[in-house]
């Protein structure tokens, strides 16, 4: 499984949650590709928009081809 974000307002909370949410997988035997994550990520894409210090953006590329 891929695309989990796990939102948190500091580094302790999200270190609860992540490990929260990696208990409910193990109960639920989901799989991961470890390769492909990236803990703890200040900025992450996702959904076409860029998520970054808290805020929600559009991607530069889609705000462009929007003005044209």
């Amino acid at each position: 499984m891929n695309n989990f974000v796990i939102p948190a307002e500091t580094e302790k909370e999200l270190e609860k949650c992540t490990i929260r949410f990696l208990k409910i997988a193990k109960k639920h035997n989901l799989c991961f590709k470890w390769s492909k994550y990236n803990f703890n990520a200040k900025e992450i894409p996702i959904l076409e928009v860029q998520v970054k210090n808290g805020e929600v953006q559009m991607k530069e590329q889609k705000i462009k081809a929007i003005k044209e």
